[in-house]
């Protein structure tokens, strides 16, 4: 039996790769339903159709692009996604495990975990393998030992049509000190940005858009690559292991690959780890294009976009930046910035 704490994205999605290859699962979740947290849930449609799931259905919207903007100015990249509706798409994965043999008790908080012992509210269970997969805030975590950085989000689910099949980010200091998302659903947004609601409302006005607040949501986004993955007979997935994007902030992607190699390596742990840090989804090009976007100024920004305004990045040419080799620390940035971007389109968001 494998124990399974968190019943979010990693927990459901590492059971179902672990259910396919014949292992018992049983998962703890604190909450007493299932429950989606914050999330802009963007999933590139090659990364989902690797889940032993069928996820169809609970697609809200298919996007073929990723535009950026500063300002007036943009460039994009041509690209297969979706936007899910992840409430609905976990409520059935959890079914799916559960129709599969799979365990899923509500309401047990985990409150601790030590070399033999799971421990909850009311008693503990002795385990075999645990796998983390309680979110930033995660218990697991601290037993292992992983440490990281996390950027705070903010998103509004707003009631507003929006007409071109695209995912938007925007970026400009006088909202975010990192950058600010759209994404479409059928008849609502996903509108969110790394700071606080106040910037958020400041930017919805400048944008122009209104409409009814379906949801507002907050949270923690882990930034960092994965460090300290495994303890023992315990290892950590999703939030919890910090395996996110830290360039787009983005996880549902990194978490389909990590517990599929997971389930792949269940009895070898220590090689999880390993084949993790190798993979290229924690190039540390990411990191830098992080870095790159947190210093970058307005006025740096302009000067890049004059550059490759209404450009397909994937077709920008020498000629069309080899001026900024005059700025050599700018040309940096746009190097890492690009580079990132690529590395994100090829391996998820």
């Amino acid at each position: 039996m494998i124990h399974i704490v968190g019943a979010g994205p990693a927990g459901l999605i590492a059971s179902l790769f672990l259910l396919e290859k014949g292992y018992e699962v049983e998962i703890f979740e604190k909450n007493k339903e299932i429950k989606s947290s914050a999330c802009g849930e963007g999933c590139d449609l090659k990364s989902l159709a690797e889940l032993p799931f069928d996820s169809l259905p609970y697609i809200e919207r298919k996007v073929n692009e990723v535009r950026w903007f500063f300002r007036d100015k943009t460039f994009y990249v041509k690209t297969e996604g979706c936007v899910l509706n992840r409430q609905k798409w976990m409520e059935a994965m959890a079914k799916e495990i559960m129709e599969r043999g799979g365990k899923i008790n509500f309401g047990k908080k985990v409150v601790g975990i030590d070399n033999n012992y799971i421990y909850f509210d009311d008693g503990k269970i002795k385990y075999d393998i645990c796998i983390g997969a309680d979110g930033p805030a995660s218990v697991i975590k601290d037993y292992v030992g992983n440490e990281y950085d996390c950027k705070i989000g903010c998103q509004y689910e707003i009631k507003h049509h929006m007409k071109e099949n695209r995912l938007e980010f925007y970026l400009d200091k006088k909202f975010s000190s990192y950058y600010i998302w759209i994404f479409p659903k059928k008849e609502s947004i996903n509108v969110g940005l790394i700071g606080k609601f106040s910037m958020l409302d400041e930017f919805l006005k400048w944008k122009g858009i209104e409409g009814e607040i379906l949801k507002k949501q907050a949270g923690s986004i882990p930034c960092s690559l994965p460090k300290k993955l495994v303890k023992n007979n315990v290892a950590l997935v999703g939030d919890a292991a910090s395996i996110t994007n830290p360039f787009s902030l983005g996880g549902l992607t990194p978490i389909i690959y990590a517990s599929k190699i997971l389930a792949d390596n269940i009895e070898n742990l220590s090689k999880y780890e390993k084949e993790i840090k190798k993979h290229p989804m924690c190039n540390p090009i990411f990191l830098k294009g992080m870095k790159a976007a947190e210093s970058i100024t307005n006025e740096e920004m302009e000067i890049i976009f004059n550059r490759i305004n209404g450009k397909n990045i994937m077709k920008v040419k020498w000629r069309d930046v080899m001026p900024l080799l005059r700025k050599p620390s700018l040309f940096i940035k746009m190097y890492h910035l690009g580079k990132a971007m690529l590395n994100s389109m090829k391996w998820g968001w």
